[in-house]
């Protein structure tokens, strides 16, 4: 149903504002500073429920379903560091939309959700970092309905997420290497509870970049309001991501 195709849009929105965590090169300490930027994709799917002015449903949404809804997208990360500290920032912005027939009523719904972290991090060794920091979710959704009456509604959603993460990898000079970052975050002050795990295998094309293949999963717990204001969602994202470092 048209409204229930809307509210997956939604939950895809919020969900992909959880961003991808930006990784450096596992060198040893120096003096010399590193850089990594990262275009990257996700196809994912999503599953669990939806609360939107107190109203919930059931949202079980596949990778294709979500790509039809896309209207634009942009994802990147980006790292730099100098010995064994250093910061980065991970940003995301999605336009979706959807339109169609409610009976005799036409109507036009768009969402625009950015999600942009920042964070720290701090070699623990040349297999491990551990990163701390935060990300803003952004999302507002628009319904515009044409026929029989005009009117359009907007609602608009931000939080802060704490997050903190481990990220361990086999040695990043060989032809393939493997990489596994997890993450928890919330902490009850933006979500009650958000966790993270994400495996990659890359293979370096030459001494400055990689090709990366991983598969993400992302479960989110997250609500504000009460009665008709009730907004919550909790639910799992998952799907392959495919990067290039």
């Amino acid at each position: 149903p048209f409204m229930l195709r809307v509210s997956s849009i939604v939950v895809f929105a919020l969900l992909m504002s959880c961003a991808l965590p930006a990784t450096s090169a596992a060198q040893p300490a120096s003096d010399a500073g590193e850089f990594t930027v990262i275009p990257y994709l996700m196809g994912a799917a999503i599953s669990g429920t939806q609360t939107i002015r107190g109203r919930e449903v059931d949202v079980d949404l596949s990778a294709s379903d979500i790509f039809s809804n896309l209207e634009f997208g942009a994802m990147g990360a980006f790292a730099a560091r100098k010995g064994n500290w250093g910061f980065g920032s991970d940003a995301i912005w999605m336009a979706l939309g959807a339109a169609g027939d409610v009976g005799p009523v036409s109507a036009d719904v768009d969402f625009d959700q950015g999600a942009f972290a920042f964070y720290g991090l701090r070699r623990l060794s040349p297999a491990a970092d551990v990163t701390f920091g935060l990300r803003v979710n952004y999302l507002n959704g628009k319904l515009a309905l044409a026929s029989p009456i005009a009117l359009t509604v907007d609602q608009s959603q931000t939080w802060v997420d704490p997050i903190v993460g481990l990220n361990l990898r086999s040695p990043l000079d060989r032809r393939v290497f493997v990489r596994v970052y997890s993450e928890i975050g919330g902490f009850g002050l933006g979500s009650t509870f958000a966790w993270q795990i994400f495996p990659t295998v890359g293979v370096n094309l030459g001494r400055r970049s990689s090709i990366d293949l991983g598969y993400r999963w992302l479960d989110i717990d997250y609500e504000t309001g009460e009665g008709n204001e009730r907004f919550a969602y909790d639910t799992l994202t998952q799907g392959p991501v495919l990067g290039f470092t």
